[in-house]
């Protein structure tokens, strides 16, 4: 957990290895291709297709932005992000870095990337951006989960040590002005593994040049005590993880800490 740290700190992100089941994985992409198949309402055996044709013959009827949104949704209601974050290895970094007290953006979206993205399409493949820009604070962690991640597929160009640079000045959703010399470098993930990057971490999307879709969830975590420097008032975050200083103050049940709602006076 210290290296996790350590790696943020200096490169602007890091990378928690086999951090989430391939079991959970497999789980994910059923319940997802399931809800393609109900909503194209393929009821014959002979018809079902594999996650990324149900998908594309989707595309045929619906909007990409509309198949994210619908299939974010799908899993928040499936109770599937929460199992993500009840996963072991995962949690206890996030406890390492931010504190105990964790909440989760629902608000997310799916990113999917499919062959047919081009690199003019900026919502689907993103030039350099922070995630500051988008309303994300300092005392926020950005997640990127690969669901569906094959050799070939491309992930995420990172600037390593952009964070250093603070708010960078951009206009329509690009950086205006970048430092003569700096490094980037392709993000090395596999399935089961968590990319972490902080909110002023410069990224860009590897186009994905795949016969298949790669599925991503780009999700915020905060520490809910923490002063917020950044926009997650406006936005919907479900608690995931209490200390157990919150824990004790929902147990007394009131901000004088006073032990007469659980203890009896009589002796």
């Amino acid at each position: 957990m210290k290296e996790i740290s350590k790696n943020i700190v200096k490169d602007g992100y890091a990378i928690i290895k086999n951090c989430i089941s391939l079991k959970l994985l497999d789980k994910i992409q059923l319940s997802i291709n399931e809800k393609l198949e109900n909503t194209l309402k393929v009821n014959s055996t002979k018809n079902k297709q594999n996650l990324s044709k149900n998908y594309y013959n989707l595309a045929k009827k619906l909007s990409q932005f509309d198949i994210q949104k619908m299939l974010s949704e799908h899993l928040i209601k499936d109770n599937l992000i929460d199992k993500i974050f009840k996963e072991e290895k995962l949690i206890e970094n996030l406890i390492y870095l931010i504190g105990p007290d964790l909440s989760y953006l629902i608000d997310y979206e799916m990113a999917i990337n499919d062959k047919k993205n081009t690199n003019k399409d900026y919502y689907f493949i993103k030039k350099y951006h922070q995630e500051f820009w988008s309303g994300m604070g300092l005392e926020s962690l950005q997640l990127w989960i690969p669901i569906n991640l094959k050799k070939g597929m491309g992930t995420l160009n990172i600037i390593k040590s952009s964070h250093e640079w603070g708010h960078i000045p951009h206009q329509d959703r690009q950086p205006l002005k970048l430092p003569k010399k700096y490094k980037t470098e392709n993000l090395k993930i596999n399935n089961g593994s968590v990319a972490i990057l902080s909110a002023l971490t410069l990224h860009s999307t590897i186009k994905n040049n795949h016969k298949d879709i790669r599925i991503a969830l780009p999700i915020t975590v905060r520490n809910f005590y923490y002063p917020n420097k950044g926009n997650s008032d406006l936005f919907n975050f479900k608690k995931i993880n209490n200390s157990f200083f919150t824990i004790l103050r929902k147990k007394l049940g009131n901000p004088q800490y006073s032990p007469f709602r659980t203890m009896s006076l009589k002796n």
